[in-house]
């Protein structure tokens, strides 16, 4: 079997970073264009993912964030009462973050639009390409977890 035409992991590895770049722009097109910061979308998001009022700080966390971007992003999503910070009642330094009826309101937006966007961004692949692909992502996944 010849290698000539098998890529290496160095080309599979920046090929990767690059449709995630470009899969990231993209995908926050949609929100751009309602005057959504795709970071408070990211925020709302992992907010509602990790549910029940999760402390300010495991969002921070969880999203990969400095504490300085957290916090501007949860003050503008408290402006917009998209989101409001409560106390913790077990540590007095810790805020915890709970999504408003507005908030639930526009995840439901936000859902729906991921949905769309998402659908026409793959519909390139055929159904077998798909599986194919989800298939070999998670093997990927899989492996780089078990290597960390």
């Amino acid at each position: 079997m010849s290698t000539e035409n098998i890529p290496t992991g160095a080309e599979l590895a920046d090929a990767l970073r690059r449709i995630t770049h470009v899969l990231r722009r993209y995908a926050g097109a949609p929100y751009a264009k309602r005057g959504w910061p795709t970071a408070q979308v990211q925020l709302l998001l992992m907010v509602d993912l990790l549910g029940d009022r999760p402390r300010m700080g495991e969002v921070k966390r969880r999203l990969g964030v400095t504490g300085r971007a957290i916090t501007s992003a949860v003050d503008a999503l408290e402006r917009d009462e998209l989101l409001r910070r409560e106390p913790d009642p077990t540590d007095r330094r810790a805020s915890l973050l709970a999504v408003t009826e507005t908030g639930r309101a526009r995840l439901a937006e936000i859902e729906k639009i991921q949905h769309g966007h998402a659908d026409e961004t793959f519909s390139v692949l055929d159904p077998a390409e798909r599986k194919t692909l989800l298939e070999l992502l998670s093997r990927l996944e899989a492996h780089v977890v078990a290597q960390a």
